[in-house]
C-alpha cells in the first residue's frame, strides 16, 4: 500500500477520533469520512481498472468477494460487541431501536434509516445509536455494489476513439457532478438527510474514481518534486483546515466539502512523486501503522463511546474522558486487526466464477445473518429484562417505558387532511364530529399532545374538534431556529391556518406550544435569553389574527421540561423514579416567562393551567399512579392527555357558553 494513502488514512480516523471525542477546536473532524470516501473511490477503480487492461475483462464475484473478506469479519464483531453493550449498558428503552441499525446493518442500509431519523421530529432529542458510525460503511458498500457493473459495462463496451479509462472517468465524472449539484441544494434544504443518504455522497466517491481513471496520463507526465511538494503539504494543510473551519452548523456535505475531497486528491497526486524529508514523513512508520488499524480504530471508538456515556450519570462525556476512551481503542483496534482482519487478508486462489460466487454468498449471507441473530437477541430480551419483565426489578408502569415513544398522539405522520388552498397546513378532525360547535387546536407538538384529551372532551362535551399544528412551528408570528437555520416554513404555516380560521371562524381556538429558545428576527439569531420579548409579542400577534373573526381565544399554559429523557431514567432507575421527577420550579422556569407576558398583554386570552394536575404540590413526577407521563423529556404520553380529558374540558367551558 502506498506510504501517502496509509498516512491519509491515519490523519483521517485520527480526526474522525478526536471530534468524536470532543477535543475542543476540532469542530469540522467528522471531514475525516469524507478522506475515506475519496481513497476508497481511487483505491476501488484503481483495481478494477488494472483488471481490465491485463486480464481483458471483470471478474466481479471475485472482487466482491475481496471486499467482503476484507470488510465483513470486523463489522461482524463489532455489531456482536453492540448487541452485548447494548443489553449490558444501555437503557432497554434504546434496545428495539439499536435492533433496528443492527438489522439494517445487516444489508448495508443503515444510512437511510439514519437519514429518515434525522427528519424525525419526535425522534429529534433521542442519543445516536451506537451504530451511527456504520452509515458511511453502508455509502461505500452501495457504491461498491453499484460502481463496479457500471464500469464493466464502459470498460468493456468499446467507443471509437475513447479508450477504457477514459470512458469511465467520463462516467464517474458525470455522477460525481450530479450527485454533487444534488448534495449542495439538500445539504442547505435539508441537512439532517442529506448528512446521511448515498446520493449526497457519491460524488467523493466518483472524485476518487476519476483520479484513479486518469492516473496513468498523470503519471507519465513525471510529476517534478516541487510540484509534488505543493500538492501533499497543499492537500494536508486543506484537510487539516477543513477540520478546524467547519463545524456542525456548516451545510455539509455540500460545497464545503470541497476542501477536505480536493486536499485528499492534491495529496494522492503528489504523494508517490515526493522526495527527501517529506518521503520519510509520509512513510512515518506509527503513521503507517494507524493507517493499517484505521479501519478497526473507525469501527470499535463510537460503540466504545457510547458504552462510557451508559456508565455514566447522565450520559455526558467530557472531552477528557472522551481521549481515555480514544487511548482504549487502540488496543482494541490491535485486537480486531491481528485476530479479524488480518487472517482473511491472504491472497485469494482463482477458481470458476461458480465456485467464487457460492463463498461469496457464504459471507454475504453468513454476515447477514449474524447480524439478524444480534438483533434477533437484543429484541427478545426487551420483555425478559425490561420493565415488568421476569428478571427485571422494574415495577410495570403504562405505558412501559419501551412504548413510551408510540404513546404519542402523532398526527404529522397520520395522513390528516390539507387545509382547501393550502400548501402547509393540514387538519385532523376528532370529538363529535357532526356538531356545529367548533374548538380548533393550532400549536406545535405541544398542541398535538393534547389532542387526546381534548378530542375525548368534546366527545362528551359536543364539540368538534380540529387539530392545526405543526412539529416546531408555535402558534406565535415568529421564525423559529432549527439548529443554525431559521424555520420559515412556520410563519406561512401560521398564515395558511390563520387565514383558514378567519374564513370560518370556530366557536373557540386553543393554542398550545413550547416557548421557542432562538428566533430569527431581523436577520440575526435572538439567543435564548433576550427571546421572552420578541417571543410574547408573536404570540399575541397569532392571537389577534386567529381572533379576528370573532372566534373566543384559549391557551394552554406550557408543561414541564426535563433535562432528562424521562422513560430512560425510568428504566435506569426502576426503584427509584422519584429521581426522574423535578420540582416546578425547575421543569417551568424555562418555558413559563414567555406566555405569562404574552397573557399580560391579551386579557382577552383564557388561560387554561395544567400545571395542578401535572405538578401538583410544586413537584413534577415522571410516574403518577402507575402512569408514565412522558414519552421524553417533554411531551406527554397519550395515556396521560387521555386521562386530563375531563379537567381540560371543565377548564374550557367558560369560553363556550351555552354550548354543551
Amino acid at each position: 500500500m502506498r506510504a501517502d494513502i496509509q498516512t491519509l488514512r491515519a490523519v483521517a480516523v485520527v480526526l474522525v477520533l478526536l471530534w468524536h471525542a470532543g477535543v475542543p477546536g476540532l469542530t469540522g473532524g467528522y471531514v475525516g469520512v469524507d478522506v475515506f470516501l475519496v481513497v476508497s473511490g481511487f483505491l476501488m477503480t484503481q483495481i478494477l481498472l488494472t483488471e481490465v487492461q491485463e486480464q481483458g475483462r471483470l471478474d466481479l464475484p471475485r472482487f466482491y468477494l475481496r471486499r467482503a473478506r476484507r470488510l465483513l469479519p470486523a463489522a461482524g464483531v463489532t455489531v456482536f460487541g453492540v448487541a452485548l453493550i447494548t443489553v449490558a449498558l444501555l437503557p432497554v428503552t434504546r434496545w428495539r431501536e439499536i435492533a433496528g441499525d443492527v438489522a439494517a446493518s445487516a444489508v448495508y442500509l443503515v444510512n437511510w434509516r439514519l437519514a429518515q431519523r434525522s427528519v424525525d421530529y419526535l425522534a429529534a432529542d433521542s442519543p445516536p445509536s451506537p451504530l451511527q458510525h456504520f452509515w458511511s460503511l453502508a455509502v461505500e458498500g452501495q457504491f461498491y455494489l453499484v460502481w463496479p457493473v457500471l464500469l464493466a459495462l464502459v470498460a468493456l463496451v468499446p467507443v471509437r476513439r475513447l479508450r477504457a479509462a477514459g470512458r469511465v472517468a467520463l462516467l464517474a465524472g458525470l455522477l460525481g457532478a450530479l450527485s454533487l449539484g444534488w448534495s449542495a441544494w439538500l445539504s442547505e434544504a435539508d441537512p439532517g438527510r442529506a448528512y446521511f443518504v448515498t446520493t449526497t455522497r457519491v460524488w467523493e466517491l466518483a472524485l476518487g474514481a476519476v483520479l484513479a481513471s486518469l492516473w496513468p496520463w498523470w503519471a507519465a507526465r513525471a510529476t517534478g518534486r516541487t510540484v509534488a511538494l505543493v500538492l501533499v503539504w497543499g492537500g494536508l494543510a486543506a484537510v487539516l483546515a477543513s477540520a478546524f473551519l467547519l463545524d456542525e452548523a456548516t451545510a455539509f456535505p455540500g460545497t464545503a466539502a470541497l476542501l477536505p475531497t480536493l486536499g485528499t486528491v492534491a495529496v494522492l497526486l503528489g504523494g508517490p512523486f515526493v522526495t527527501g524529508g517529506t518521503r520519510g514523513v509520509l512513510a512515518w512508520s506509527p503513521a503507517q501503522r494507524v493507517g493499517d488499524w484505521s479501519y478497526s480504530l473507525y469501527l470499535w471508538l463510537w460503540p466504545l463511546l457510547v458504552a462510557a456515556a451508559g456508565l455514566t450519570e447522565g450520559g455526558e462525556l467530557g472531552w477528557p474522558v472522551g481521549l481515555l476512551v480514544v487511548g482504549l481503542s487502540f488496543p482494541v483496534a490491535w485486537l480486531s486487526y491481528r485476530f479479524v482482519e488480518q487472517p482473511f487478508r491472504g491472497r485469494l486462489p482463482r477458481g470458476s466464477v461458480r465456485v467464487t460466487a457460492r463463498r461469496l454468498s457464504r459471507w454475504v449471507v453468513g454476515y447477514a445473518a449474524a447480524c439478524l441473530v444480534c438483533a434477533a437477541a437484543v429484541v427478545a430480551s426487551v420483555p425478559v429484562l425490561g420493565p415488568g419483565g421476569p428478571l427485571s426489578p422494574a415495577a410495570a408502569v403504562e405505558p412501559s417505558p419501551v412504548e413510551a415513544r408510540h404513546d404519542a398522539y402523532t398526527p404529522f405522520y397520520d395522513g390528516c387532511d390539507t387545509l382547501p388552498g393550502a400548501e402547509r397546513a393540514t387538519v385532523c378532525v376528532d370529538g363529535d364530529v357532526g356538531s356545529t360547535t367548533r374548538v380548533v387546536l393550532v400549536g406545535d407538538s405541544h398542541a398535538a399532545m393534547w389532542m387526546p384529551a381534548l378530542a375525548a372532551a368534546g366527545a362528551e362535551r359536543g364539540w368538534r374538534v380540529e387539530l392545526m399544528a405543526h412539529t416546531g412551528c408555535p402558534a406565535a408570528d415568529v421564525i423559529p431556529m432549527t439548529g443554525e437555520r431559521p424555520k420559515w416554513v412556520c410563519r406561512e404555516w401560521l398564515q395558511e391556518v390563520t387565514a383558514a380560521v378567519a374564513e370560518d371562524p370556530p366557536d373557540l381556538v386553543v393554542t398550545a406550544q413550547v416557548p421557542i429558545p432562538r428566533l430569527w428576527i431581523e436577520d440575526a439569531v435572538v439567543p435564548s435569553a433576550q427571546v421572552t420579548e420578541p417571543m410574547a409579542a408573536g404570540m399575541v400577534r397569532a392571537w389577534d389574527g386567529l381572533g379576528a373573526g370573532g372566534s373566543a381565544l384559549a391557551t394552554i399554559r406550557p408543561t414541564p421540561r426535563f433535562d432528562v429523557d424521562v422513560p430512560e431514567c425510568v428504566a435506569e432507575q426502576p426503584r427509584q423514579v422519584d429521581r426522574c421527577g423535578r420540582t416546578a420550579a425547575q421543569a417551568l422556569a424555562a418555558v413559563s416567562a414567555p406566555v405569562d407576558r404574552a397573557l399580560a398583554d391579551a386579557p382577552q386570552v383564557l388561560a387554561v393551567d395544567p400545571g395542578d394536575r401535572l405538578c401538583p404540590e410544586g413537584w413534577c413526577p415522571a410516574v403518577d399512579d402507575g402512569v408514565l407521563v412522558w414519552t421524553d423529556t417533554n411531551h406527554l404520553s397519550r395515556t396521560r392527555s387521555l386521562e386530563l380529558a375531563a379537567p381540560l374540558g371543565e377548564a374550557l367551558s367558560p369560553a363556550l357558553p351555552d354550548r354543551r
